[in-house]
């Protein structure tokens, strides 16, 4: 069976699901290492993380299918009046329960523990199958439709996957910038994070702003503080405003060209 195949996945047995989980959580693990790289900062000072801008999931439908596997395996021990099993991890639960496939079938609550591993296996194809370049913006609009709206980085307008409907995203990524306005980290991360939000900044823009004096001998962008590496912290707020004021200006001048 082909782990990234909805359809075999739908058609799977429960002892099929169970075994489609571990490497299905080896991706879900890939997923969330990649979102975490939008994870949102815990509070005060941080240039280990970078501000969250979009809900993603991959973390929650692992934490599911590790209580569905759990849940299993702690109904096995209960009736068999073993000792207590430690909290495992899904590979170890995995193995665990593959012994235990004819027990697993043939119990009352198969179904249901079918039912709900096939939602989060689902749930799990959908996360690890999203490209990188993709940031989730909310759900569409349209009364009655809800799908999840994952549009390309710097993409303005994108179409609904499930009613087709235009969707402007313009609005909701300027909403979410300025929700996260207070973000301090070293100027690459401030960069990643405008970047990912689809504003149109460079580096080498960003590293002028902070050292690049005009004749008063004052740069346009200065730091806020440092970290405990030494690092000099910036403000996203600020550095999205001298973007926004170099943008405007650079319009006007080639207006008045």
């Amino acid at each position: 069976m082909t782990m990234w195949d909805a359809r075999e996945v739908r058609s799977a047995s429960l002892p099929d699901l169970i075994r489609l989980c571990g490497p299905l959580a080896a991706q879900l693990r890939v997923s969330v290492l990649r979102q975490d790289a939008v994870a949102p900062a815990s509070g005060g000072r941080s240039s280990d993380v970078t501000p969250i801008l979009y809900r993603v999931g991959a973390a929650d439908v692992l934490d599911e299918i590790t209580s569905v596997l759990r849940a299993i395996l702690g109904v096995w021990v209960l009736e068999q009046e073993r000792p207590t099993f430690r909290m495992l991890g899904v590979p170890e639960l995995v193995a665990s329960l593959d012994p235990l496939r004819d027990w697993v079938v043939k119990h009352e609550q198969a179904e249901a523990w079918h039912e709900r591993l096939l939602e989060q296996c689902l749930a799990g194809l959908s996360q690890i199958d999203i490209p990188p370049e993709r940031v989730f913006v909310g759900q569409c609009p349209t009364a009655g439709c809800g799908a999840e709206l994952w549009p390309t980085i710097g993409e303005d307008v994108t179409v609904c996957p499930r009613c087709k409907a235009q969707v402007d995203v313009r609005a909701r990524r300027r909403e979410g910038l300025r929700r996260i306005e207070a973000y301090e980290a070293p100027l690459p991360r401030i960069v990643d994070t405008l970047r990912a939000a689809g504003e149109k900044i460079t580096y080498d823009q960003a590293r002028q702003w902070a050292t690049r004096r005009d004749v008063r001998g004052r740069v346009l962008l200065r730091p806020i503080g440092q970290d405990q590496r030494g690092s000099r912290l910036y403000r996203l707020g600020d550095v999205r405003s001298v973007l926004l004021r170099t943008t405007r200006r650079n319009t006007h001048r080639s207006r008045g060209a």
